[in-house]
């Protein structure tokens, strides 16, 4: 396992998490116009749950990826 420390931008701690984040919001947003285009959402009750599940989703897994190191 990889430790998670945090990585300096420019003089500026950052959390890993943070990237992770803004690696996975535009992977959401390609993931969600990709269930647009299929008609999914015709089978779901709140598209905001859905967005922002898809978004939790993609995080944690850039995270866990980073966790394991990719082994």
């Amino acid at each position: 396992m990889i430790p998670m420390h945090e990585i300096d931008v420019m003089g500026i701690f950052v959390t890993p998490a943070a990237i992770c984040l803004l690696v996975a919001l535009p992977l959401s947003l390609g993931l969600r116009r990709m269930l647009d285009r299929s008609g999914i959402d015709r089978f779901v009750w709140n598209r905001a749950l859905v967005d922002l599940s898809i978004l939790v989703a993609v995080t944690s897994m850039l995270m866990l990826s980073l966790r394991l190191g990719g082994n």
